[in-house]
């Protein structure tokens, strides 16, 4: 699981894009934390998740500040179901 947290709802949908586009993840979000906070998580095998994480961060840099970035190989599958990822905004492309 990789997450790009950004400043500003422009920048997680251009980090979103870069993502989806980069590697075959699927896309959860936008979360938006507050104060202008969104986050934009992927999902997948490591090495596409660390690919589209990369390609969302380079895109987000030039659209605004981004926040925090972080892959988890291996997220327990708890984690779904605490913070709702159950939903995708984008299925993988194959």
């Amino acid at each position: 699981m990789g997450m790009i947290e950004v400043h500003g709802l422009t920048a997680a949908i251009g980090a979103a894009d870069a993502m989806a586009k980069a590697a075959p993840v699927r896309l959860h979000g936008p979360f938006v934390i507050g104060s202008g906070l969104v986050t934009v998580v992927a999902r997948g095998d490591i090495a596409s998740v660390r690919e589209a994480v990369d390609a969302g961060v380079a895109a987000a840099g030039h659209l605004g500040r981004i926040t925090a970035r972080h892959v988890i190989g291996r997220p327990t599958d708890e984690l779904d179901a605490v913070f709702g990822f159950s939903y995708e905004v984008m299925p993988p492309t194959t």
